[in-house]
């Protein structure tokens, strides 16, 4: 089988507009240099949110020289478990200026799951401050926090793959730091929302 059309392909960025679990299979070992993404929780803020996926690590395990898992307090655990001796560390980020919820109260940091490649010796923790509107979804991550996440585990030039694209901010941070990015999102809603982004002008999007 060979990869479908892609639902846009424009300037090093492309995403699919389909399930990941199809996409993943498809693409060639060592075709990317980091996988990041951010997968449901399975905490239920979201009709899409009532489990926590398994299924796509092992595909991404085959492709990807470094796996980066964004997750709250909410799946960090499963996002351990799920990486398993692949497990290499946390990054934790505070939003100096916004709060998330916890299964024990509420708090300001994210954090963010490295499994298999080592990204680049650097601090492991950073600040950020939210500045921007937030995009039409359910979930989304700042786009103040990806940029700095981006340019903390890859280099420009490198491909990062992005299952569970959501609202595109991944695909966006990508463009802004000189990365190439392949999303995939079952949702066309959210798809098209990622290409709105990415056609907007300035840095905050």
């Amino acid at each position: 089988m060979t990869l479908p059309k892609p639902y846009y392909d424009k300037d090093g960025i492309t995403i699919y507009n389909a399930d990941c679990r199809d996409i993943l299979p498809l693409l060639e070992p060592g075709s990317v240099d980091l996988v990041l993404t951010d997968p449901p929780y399975g905490c239920g803020k979201a009709d899409w949110d009532a489990l926590f996926p398994l299924q796509w690590y092992g595909q991404c395990r085959r492709l990807g020289v470094m796996i980066v898992i964004i997750t709250g307090s909410a799946g960090l655990k499963d996002s351990v478990h799920l990486v398993g001796e692949d497990f290499v560390d946390v990054i934790a980020a505070r939003n100096l200026n916004g709060m998330t919820r916890s299964p024990i109260g509420f708090g300001n940091w994210l954090a963010a799951v490295v499994a298999l490649g080592k990204p680049r010796r650097g601090p492991n923790a950073f600040d950020f401050v939210i500045r921007g509107d937030k995009p039409r979804h359910p979930s989304p991550k700042p786009i103040e926090y990806i940029l700095k996440l981006v340019e903390r585990i890859s280099s420009p030039g490198q491909v990062i793959l992005h299952p569970f694209l959501g609202s595109g901010t991944t695909t966006r941070a990508s463009k802004n730091l000189g990365r190439c990015c392949i999303g995939i999102e079952v949702n066309e809603e959210y798809c098209q929302l990622a290409i709105e982004r990415l056609g907007a002008q300035g840095v905050l999007l």
